[in-house]
């Protein structure tokens, strides 16, 4: 069956919706990491009918796009402040003949050479500070983890659209999302130690878990800094 594509606004409520209508039992619903609302349903099913549908759970979609845009606001570089491990720092930005980025008392001091892109040299700053502090976290949950007698694995950063984390036990190898640099340490320190688990039990059963709790009984409050 082909499948077919229309934007649809709901009747009562200023809110658009891309409709797919396809082979589905049931009428689904996601919010893109965009934060567009997708919803499938099949032709059978009349439209006032899915419009219902999306309205009842209007509740449910404006927090998921509140909390998406809070993630992009965190991890956005502006001329005024960026986010360091949970906490919003003031920028001042000055113009010199080498561009360079230095901690002061309650801001940081951006130097910046007339041809460099501000968003760049932040960057980097950032990416530096990333792989000191990440490298650090990771040696101290390994520590804790020698009775498993894993081997020590390659940790890569990079940027990640849709996760925070990813590992390939067979590679020895775990990946993390740049943009944790943004967010608090102690969340940071939820998401190597879930990865490194994750060398030890490859899914997320209640073994994992299991195992999550016993080296960070306060786990889930850790997660939930993700939307702080």
């Amino acid at each position: 069956m082909e499948v077919k594509k229309e934007k649809r606004q709901c009747p009562s409520y200023p809110i658009y919706y891309t409709l797919l209508i396809k082979k589905v039992k049931n009428i689904n619903m996601h919010i893109s990491k965009q934060g567009e609302i997708i919803v499938s349903a099949n032709p059978y099913i009349p439209l006032h009918k899915i419009d219902l549908f999306v309205e009842k759970h209007i509740a449910w979609i404006l927090d998921k796009q509140k909390k998406i845009k809070e993630r992009e606001d965190k991890t956005k570089i502006t001329k005024e402040s960026i986010y360091i491990l949970g906490k919003k720092v003031k920028l001042v930005i000055v113009n010199g003949p080498f561009s360079s980025v230095s901690k002061q008392k309650g801001y940081l001091k951006v130097t910046l050479k007339e041809e460099d892109h501000l968003e760049a040299v932040l960057q980097a700053f950032l990416d530096k500070l990333a792989q000191i502090l990440f490298h650090k976290l990771a040696q101290r949950i390994y520590q804790k983890l020698q009775e498993y007698h894993l081997s020590y694995p390659q940790i890569v950063l990079r940027k990640m659209n849709s996760r925070w984390g990813s590992c390939i036990p067979s590679k020895g190898k775990i990946t993390l999302n740049k943009k944790l640099i943004h967010y608090p340490i102690s969340f940071i320190e939820y998401v190597i130690l879930h990865e490194f688990v994750h060398f030890i039990q490859p899914n997320h059963s209640k073994a994992f878990y299991h195992i999550i709790q016993f080296y960070m009984p306060d786990y889930k409050q850790r997660i939930q800094l993700e939307h702080l």
